[in-house]
């Protein structure tokens, strides 16, 4: 069904969640998988068994970071990992709880900011960056 507005709708929020959580299970991993809207606003939360308590937050964070800077996390976490340390600091000045950690990827539309999706607790950043792709390519959006 093709997209009607510049929004991430909650049946596409949800869609896209069922195609994290079917990935997650096909790995047999455990994990949190947040969606946000393009503001980075919490739009919906699962946490699978056997998750760690704080991958929910480290979820949560990672999709408002994709969604704020419009890419990846992993391009956010080699900037530091380069020696730009100071984006660290960022939560210290700004509101949001930035985490830039690998796993976190933007939601787009015609171009267009809807949304970021994020998982985090797999317990390899490797799968992480894997259940958020297989999700997003399996989005029927």
């Amino acid at each position: 069904m093709p997209k009607t507005t510049f929004k991430i709708t909650y049946d596409e929020a949800k869609m896209l969640m069922n195609e994290a959580v079917k990935s997650a299970n096909h790995h047999n991993v455990p994990g949190a998988i947040a969606i946000v809207d393009e503001g980075g606003h919490l739009l919906l939360l699962e946490s699978l068994d056997n998750t760690m308590s704080s991958a929910s937050k480290i979820a949560i964070g990672k999709a408002a970071t994709a969604a704020a800077f419009k890419r990846p996390t992993m391009d956010i976490e080699k900037v530091v990992l380069e020696g730009r340390t100071p984006m660290l600091v960022l939560d210290s000045v700004t509101v949001e709880s930035y985490v830039p950690l690998k796993g976190g990827y933007p939601i787009w539309y015609e171009g267009k900011l809807v949304g970021a999706i994020a998982v985090a607790g797999t317990m390899d950043a490797e799968m992480d960056e894997v259940v958020v792709l297989e999700a997003l390519k399996n989005k029927t959006w």
